[in-house]
């Protein structure tokens, strides 16, 4: 957990842990982190640049099927790759991550410029 906080630049009272009980019985521990304002810039630019060239150009490549009904973008970063220089992406154990923007200027299509512009 140290790993996430420090390498995407969390603060620890932005994040939460809760406790559940798995099918077999076993603890779960789901681990959020709600960012705002400012913040949530920074952290996403953040992200952003961490991520590996071949981790923007799959996310470039797919990212009308990354994007919910509200323009929210989603990522799945791979959990392992928070020890190398750049960050891949994984659907397997994923640190699942959602940027929705707090505002949404000229619809979808504009939306997704935007993302394209960020990422690429």
């Amino acid at each position: 957990m140290e790993m996430v906080r420090k390498r995407l630049g969390l603060e620890e009272d932005e994040i939460t842990r809760e406790k559940a009980v798995g099918y077999f019985g076993n603890e779960i521990i789901s681990i959020r982190a709600h960012i705002i304002g400012d913040r949530a810039q920074a952290t996403s630019l953040r992200i952003i640049r961490l991520l590996s060239k071949s981790a923007r150009t799959l996310i470039l490549s797919e990212i009308e099927k990354s994007l919910d009904e509200h323009d929210a973008l989603y990522l799945r970063l791979d959990r392992q790759s928070l020890k190398d220089d750049f960050l891949s992406i994984s659907d397997e154990e994923p640190i699942r991550i959602k940027l929705k923007p707090k505002n949404r200027f000229g619809g979808r299509s504009n939306m997704l410029q935007e993302y394209k512009d960020l990422i690429a």
